[in-house]
């Protein structure tokens, strides 16, 4: 048996970028600024926390690469979600700014483990799309049945309110996680 020696080493390695993906990124870090955005009108004191929040998101995948940060950013949104419900912003404000705060999560990670499986520059696009697009469906149904919950049971009152956001918020991680 003879092995081939002759053959030339192949001269350009193809490198795997195990960035995040751009597309997942970009729809990531927007909706962090939305969710920032958003808790804030009404209570400024949230606005710190959320601007934070987000630009940790947007430091956890376009420098760090890390899941770690990517939580962090979340962790901070979501409290200036609640700080925003103390301070007693509307109901819908509030609706809307934590569906885009579980957007931001949920975009986030599938940045990172798209360009864990499959690289940065693969084409990754239509998958994106459509976890994008089943992602925000989910989101908003979750967000309507808890706002449909406080418009049947609530009374006006923002620590009512806040419960039933908390509500939503445990229906919509179940909802995306299955």
């Amino acid at each position: 048996m003879s092995t081939n020696t002759d053959m030339p080493a192949d001269p350009d390695p193809i490198e795997l970028d195990h960035s995040p993906t751009k597309l997942s990124t970009i729809a990531a870090v927007g909706a962090a600024v939305l969710a920032a955005l958003t808790s804030a009108p009404f209570a400024l004191l949230a606005l710190p926390v959320g601007l934070a929040g987000a630009g940790a998101v947007g430091a956890g995948l376009i420098v760090a690469e890390s899941r770690t940060w990517v939580a962090v950013g979340v962790g901070a949104l979501f409290l200036s979600v609640l700080i925003s419900g103390g301070f007693g912003t509307p109901v819908e404000l509030l609706l809307v700014s934590m569906v885009a705060t579980v957007l931001a999560w949920d975009f986030g990670h599938n940045a990172i483990s798209l360009g864990e499986h499959v690289g940065r520059h693969s084409t990754t696009r239509r998958n994106e799309i459509i976890h994008g697009a089943a992602t925000t469906i989910a989101a908003s149904l979750a967000a309507a049945v808890g706002y449909g919950v406080y418009a049947i049971a609530g009374g006006g009152q923002p620590v009512a309110a806040l419960s039933l956001l908390l509500f939503g918020i445990v229906f919509l991680i179940w909802a995306i996680r299955t």
